[in-house]
């Protein structure tokens, strides 16, 4: 192999190396006792909209997304500020998905949790559209999040953006 050649391979073996991610491992076990609260209809609910501003002031709604209801634990806690940080877990433990509550927003990014326990929840709606770009069009947006109290019985009011 010449010179040029094995810079080539170099390039191309740092690029690979660059691209691949350490997997992350979770540092809290599920724990089964601080999700059971969460598992059992409650009193409360919590409406409200999704959506997002852009720089021209144009506003972009949740429109058929899913609002995700999460009940703030140590173990999502830990895959929150995981996914704040854009990282993710190499596993996690499936009995999670069981206490996520997904619900569809409408046309104007409205959307509503009802008969929840009373709790602290976090909140996520993906909110992505694609714009004309250099290159073709490209995907802009966000993933909004927010954390929540509610009390029991309480009906929440929730706006969620940046």
């Amino acid at each position: 192999m010449n010179k040029l050649g094995i810079v080539a391979y170099l390039i191309f073996v740092i690029t690979l190396s660059g691209c691949s991610h350490p997997a992350y491992k979770m540092m809290t076990v599920f724990n089964e006792q601080e999700f059971a609260p969460y598992a059992k209809k409650g009193t409360s609910s919590i409406a409200g909209q999704a959506f997002l501003k852009t720089r021209g002031g144009e506003v972009r709604y949740g429109a058929g997304d899913t609002v995700m209801l999460v009940p703030v634990t140590s173990y999502s806690t830990e895959l929150w500020r995981l996914a704040l940080t854009g990282k993710t877990p190499s596993q996690y433990d499936v009995r999670y998905a069981n206490y996520i509550k997904k619900v569809t927003a409408d046309g104007m990014g409205n959307f509503e949790f009802n008969e929840i326990p009373a709790g602290e929840y976090y909140m996520e709606c993906p909110i992505f559209w694609e714009v004309a770009g250099k290159y073709g069009m490209e995907r802009t947006g966000a993933r909004i999040r927010t954390q929540v109290k509610v009390a029991d019985g309480e009906k929440l009011k929730v706006i969620l953006t940046e």
